[in-house]
């Protein structure tokens, strides 16, 4: 089953970054740097989505800057005690794609962090914090952030979308335990590939 789980999550790797030339960080990034390697984000949502429970919840149901029309389709996964014990879900609906994590701070309190995969625009990407990227009670403090670019003989002002309006020591204890259980995971699975090698 492990193993079915890293082929799975290999494939759902996002092709659409093909280099590192191909986005600007300045412009795609938030300015408290990136939580969340690309790669191990869609394995994260490929477990997730193979080993958890799947439900539907309406549009409605649940806060997001951007509602979707329709049905939400979720993934819910608690992993292992042995691969940290984190708490995962994936909603999607057309092009939107978000990895939630809920995490347990150490006075008690808890988080609901949700990293846009995909989305609404071409500013949204795996990793905190970018475009959309939020916490559950955080929706009524995002803003829109604007860019000016000089485009040959015109010059545009548009929008990257709505960016989170946490405070920036706030953004980077959340980004680390976001970044932090997203490696847990990972090298839960790496592990246990070898043992299942190991073991044939």
């Amino acid at each position: 089953m492990v193993a079915a789980t890293l082929v799975v999550c290999t494939a759902c790797v996002s092709t659409a970054n093909t280099g590192a030339g191909d986005k600007s960080p300045a412009i795609t990034k938030s300015s408290v740097g990136s939580y969340g390697d690309e790669y191990v984000v869609q394995a994260t949502v490929g477990a997730v989505k193979l080993q958890g429970n799947l439900g539907h919840v309406s549009s409605r149901a649940i806060r997001l800057p951007e509602r979707p029309l329709g049905e939400i389709a979720v993934f819910g996964y608690q992993f292992p005690p042995a691969c940290g014990g984190h708490a995962f879900r994936v909603y999607e609906a057309r092009d939107m794609q978000i990895l939630e994590y809920q995490y347990a701070a150490h006075d008690g309190a808890t988080h609901v962090i949700r990293d846009y995969v995909s989305g609404p625009n071409p500013f949204v990407e795996p990793g905190l914090w970018t475009a959309y990227d939020h916490t559950a009670g955080s929706i009524s403090s995002m803003t829109s952030q604007f860019e000016q670019r000089s485009g040959g003989s015109m010059n545009g002002v548009y929008s990257q979308g709505l960016v989170t309006g946490l405070p920036v020591s706030e953004q980077r204890v959340l980004g680390n335990a976001y970044q932090q259980a997203l490696s847990d995971v990972y090298a839960c699975r790496d592990a246990q590939a070898v043992a299942d090698v190991s073991v044939d």
